[in-house]
């Protein structure tokens, strides 16, 4: 079942923030197992609330169904949206991001009777994660928290698998600042270096301190903060001509050992000591989150144990997901999804076996925590 609905899934082109019939698709499927859908709107994005409310404890299942444009569809070995079966792979945009694990997912639900659960089964399905992520899954759980709804366990099916399935999995990620600066000089002729001022030469020292700075050392489960330059221009275009200013773009993805006060203080720290004349700004599109492992976290870990027979690693790694939103409920976060190897890139595609394995992954955790919570 599992990559039949992959296959429709991706079939449906839905690049963001357009759902594309996605949310209708999963709302008819969850209807028909008893779940109480809600469709709530805000601006041009529609997201998926679903449960399947019972006494006890809470599980929510977060996903997207909106993927990033395909690029040159003439590269791709097959339509991005034909969910191509080759035999090995089911090939298309969104295939590992992130309509094969909701898929899993689905179909993991179906091998049970939900009535039979001892917890509440819910679901949180945008279609604003590839975009801004102004009107997706954080204002779901605005919305949720003003309802004073509980969430106690959120699973997220992601890509996080490195090279077989559940080798991996994430309890957390790494925050993300964007940074453009504007470097100001003094256009004028090569020849004369006096009467210029040539803000390529201003960016220079200012770029060995950004390159060589260690912002932190990382944690037990967080890398170090890294930096990456993404983008310089400058100039007119002539060999004689200084340019007049300097436009540079970086990101850096950070641990919780830092905050991006601290980053925005040191970066214009450095400006300040090679004075450099500048207009910056700062877009802190996601801070950190960690969620500290307990018994929703051993539940995946012995799932993954018995469906594939090794121990997952724990992960904060890779970019930012909509973890970050949920995560202010307090609930506890497990991040398990297929591998990333093709997401993003032409021609990319996830293995049926991978899919087939994520589903009894999937399904097994259901099983565990219905014996964790049988009361």
């Amino acid at each position: 079942m599992e990559i039949q609905i992959t296959q429709d899934l991706v079939r449906k082109e839905s690049i963001t923030p357009n759902d594309a019939g996605c949310l209708q698709y999963i709302e008819d499927f969850l209807a028909e197992r008893g779940f109480k859908n809600e469709i709530l709107t805000y601006g041009r994005v529609k997201n998926l609330w679903s449960i399947n409310r019972k006494s006890g404890p809470l599980l929510v299942f977060l996903g997207h169904v909106d993927v990033v444009p395909t690029g040159p569809v003439d590269q791709w070995d097959h339509d991005p949206f034909s969910g191509h079966d080759d035999g090995t792979y089911i090939n298309g945009r969104g295939t590992g991001d992130m309509k094969g694990g909701i898929a899993c997912f689905m179909s993991a639900l179906s091998r049970i009777n939900p009535d039979d659960l001892n917890f509440s089964l819910g679901f949180i399905i945008t279609s604003d994660e590839e975009g801004p992520s102004r009107d997706g899954t954080v204002k779901v759980v605005e919305e949720l928290l003003k309802r004073e709804e509980v969430i106690d366990y959120c699973l997220i099916g992601e890509p996080s698998t490195i090279e077989t399935v559940g080798d991996n999995i994430r309890i957390g990620r790494r925050g993300s600042i964007n940074i453009e600066l504007e470097v100001l000089g003094k256009q004028g002729h090569a020849a004369y270096p006096a009467r210029v001022d040539n803000p390529i030469h201003r960016v220079v020292p200012f770029l060995d301190k950004l390159l060589a700075e260690v912002w932190d050392e990382g944690n037990e489960h967080f890398p170090p903060t890294s930096l990456q330059l993404t983008n310089i221009s400058a100039g007119v275009g002539a060999h004689n001509v200084t340019p007049n200013n300097l436009n540079l773009k970086f990101n850096l993805r950070f641990s919780p050992q830092i905050t991006g006060q601290e980053i925005q203080t040191r970066i214009e720290k450095f400006l300040g000591e090679e004075n450099v004349k500048y207009n910056i700004s700062f877009d802190l599109n996601a801070e950190p989150f960690y969620s500290n492992p307990k018994l929703f976290t051993d539940v995946v870990q012995k799932s993954i144990q018995k469906v594939q027979g090794f121990n997952t690693a724990l992960s904060c790694s890779g970019g930012t997901s909509d973890g970050r939103f949920i995560a202010k409920t307090g609930c506890e976060i497990v991040e398990l999804g297929p591998k990333f190897e093709t997401i993003h890139k032409i021609n990319e595609r996830i293995e049926k076996g991978e899919l087939e394995r994520l589903t009894d992954i999937y399904h097994q955790i259901l099983l565990n925590l219905n014996e964790e919570t049988n009361i």
